[in-house]
Formats: structure tokens, sequence, C-alpha cells
């Protein structure tokens, strides 16, 4: 990839970062906003393949772990680690997915993420449970409707050539 690619990516990375800490608090319904981190995540997995997705997982997850609780140091930089390269392998294996199919591909990675997150921490089954019904669940679909606006906006631009 070209160092203005990776610019590119890298500029993106700080804007969702900056998406996540402002906008997403103001997009809360009911306390439940859109993961921008996870669209990105799946984004450049998608686009770029599941080395990218493994590093810009690696990235964002050790970022976000910086400000997470100290004992649970770590969980996300490996719970979206895995969702990087889970998702990168899913775009080579299928060559390429249609926008319905990108857009259940991010449902599926936030699940994925998730339930890492949850089983690194090691909560409670009962926690677990409590939390996927009032926060995974919602905020999985919140963010599958953000992130297939922002597929749109990006994948719908490109014509496919016969």
């Amino acid at each position: 990839m070209s160092s203005l690619k990776w610019l590119k990516v890298l500029i993106l990375f700080v804007v969702t970062f900056g998406l996540q800490v402002t906008v997403a608090e103001w997009l809360q319904i009911f306390g439940v906003g859109p993961d921008f981190v996870i669209i990105f995540i799946v984004a450049v997995a998608i686009r770029r393949g599941p080395a990218a997705g493994c590093f810009w997982g690696f990235t964002a997850g050790f970022a976000q772990d910086v400000y997470a609780p100290i004992e649970w140091f770590g969980a996300s930089t490996i719970s979206m680690t895995i969702l990087g390269f889970v998702v990168g392998q899913l775009e080579e294996r299928f060559l390429t997915l249609n926008m319905p199919a990108k857009v259940g591909v991010l449902g599926l990675g936030f699940f994925v993420c998730d339930m890492f997150y949850f089983g690194i921490t090691g909560l409670s089954k009962d926690v677990v449970t409590n939390m996927f019904l009032t926060q995974t669940l919602p905020e999985c679909i919140y963010t599958m409707f953000v992130g297939a606006i922002a597929f749109y906006l990006d994948f719908g631009k490109k014509k496919k050539h016969a």
C-alpha cells in the first residue's frame, strides 16, 4: 500500500475516534449509540484484507484499552484484532461482498467482538446476558444502520465494470 493510502487510513482512524468520543454520544438513543470504531475496522478489513484489518484492529483496540479499566487492559486489543482478521478473511474467501452482506458482516463482527471482549474480561454469565440484551443487541442494530450508510457512501460510489 502506498504512503498516501496509509496516510488516508490514518486520518480516517483519527476522525473515527473523534466521532466516537463526540458525535456518538450525541446520537445515543436510550443510552445506546453507534460504534464508529467497529465500522472503521470492518471497512478497512473489507477493503484492505486481513493483515490491514489486524493492524488497524490492534491499533484501535489498544487505543480504547488505554481508556478502559486497568483490570481489563488488552481485552479490546485482542477482540478488535480478531475482528479485523476474521472480516478480512471473509472478504478474501467470498471475493466481493454485496452491500447487504457487508452490513451483515458488520453485525456479525460486532457480536464476535463483544463476545470475545466479554469472555476476556471474565464477566459472569448473568452480567453478560444482561449486557447482551440491553447493550450489545441495540448497539449492534444501531451500528449496522450507521454502517450501512457509511458503506453506501464509500462503496456505493464505485460502479461495477462488466
